[in-house]
């Protein structure tokens, strides 16, 4: 297929012909370069790092349910061209969030799941939740997208941990700054996605001439006075020399995102990639602002493409 006829039926997806959709998504069972980037392009349009017509996904996700359900006819199920319906894939989560049957969506999720098991009871996804628009995001998809989305940055990210340990007590977060400060050093700008009892926060230790500060994003009820006791106890083992240098933005932003707070760190730590040199206290006051402005609809549509968008980076194609 010419790059010309693709851009033409790209373009016709994005105004909403079924046809079209149709078309791409028999495309994106392909196992080669353009199947690959014809799944791509689907999911941005599904997850809304691309812009379509009104319920784009729906039509999307919808067209996906119907080729599964032909992938695992008695005709069909062992043609190796439907592989992609099989695996963790882009195709195949698409689906998934279109089925409304409860059994088959939970054979779908073991697809894409498999055995996987979370670090904590909280933030365990099970298979009977994984399209939940209210269920917390866990520390390994946390982990896969940020890591993938700051590749190449001048970002410091660190694997998500809770702050205190559940059994011995530890401040966790001081054992792994004092490890890092012993063996490298720290970076000019250093993210901590920190677990505090079931609810996660954003931590960014960052250099203003010369002089660490630290940096908390909360999306939630104020934290506790101990929580920020043994932040601020860690924030000195970083470098941090004064109480001041400790910037708390507590900002309650989860009324139309339920157990959302994961998916405001992966939005803060996208904007302090964007934003480069600005001083990241601002650009998290103003976005979450603006965040308020936003109609539920709005802050509805966020909560549904950030946690498209975040488990992306969990899927195998």
């Amino acid at each position: 297929m010419s790059d010309e006829v693709l851009t033409l039926l790209i373009s016709e997806v994005e105004n909403g012909d079924q046809n079209c959709i149709d078309l791409l998504c028999n495309l994106a069972l392909r196992n080669d370069e353009l199947g690959h980037k014809v799944e791509k392009i689907l999911f941005d349009l599904f997850s809304g790092k691309k812009h379509g017509s009104p319920d784009i996904d729906k039509k999307i996700n919808q067209a996906c349910l119907v080729l599964y359900q032909t992938a695992n006819n008695d005709i069909a199920k062992n043609n190796t061209d439907f592989k992609k319906l099989h695996i963790p894939s882009r195709l195949l989560y698409m689906a998934g969030s279109a089925e409304n049957d409860f059994s088959k969506k939970l054979e779908i999720a073991h697809k894409i799941l498999g055995d996987q098991i979370a670090q904590t009871e909280e933030e365990q996804v099970g298979v009977e939740n994984l399209w939940c628009p209210a269920r917390m995001v866990s520390s390994d998809e946390l982990a896969r997208a940020t890591q993938g989305m700051t590749q190449g940055l001048s970002l410091s990210v660190n694997y998500p941990i809770g702050l205190i340990h559940p059994t011995t007590g530890e401040n966790v977060l001081s054992a792994q700054l004092h490890e890092k400060v012993a063996q490298s050093g720290l970076s000019d700008n250093e993210v901590f996605l920190i677990n505090t009892e079931s609810h996660w926060i954003f931590v960014f230790f960052h250099k203003v001439a010369e002089k660490i500060k630290c940096l908390i994003f909360n999306t939630h009820h104020d934290l506790n006075q101990n929580t920020k006791q043994e932040i601020r106890a860690a924030a000195k083992i970083a470098g941090v020399s004064e109480e001041g240098d400790v910037n708390f933005i507590e900002i309650d932003l989860q009324n139309n995102v339920p157990n959302g707070c994961g998916l405001f760190c992966f939005q803060a730590l996208q904007l302090l990639s964007a934003t480069g040199q600005n001083d990241p206290v601002a650009v998290l006051r103003e976005y979450s602002e603006n965040f308020l402005r936003l109609s539920v609809e709005e802050q509805t549509l966020f909560n549904t493409e950030t946690r498209r968008k975040i488990h992306e980076y969990s899927l195998t194609s």
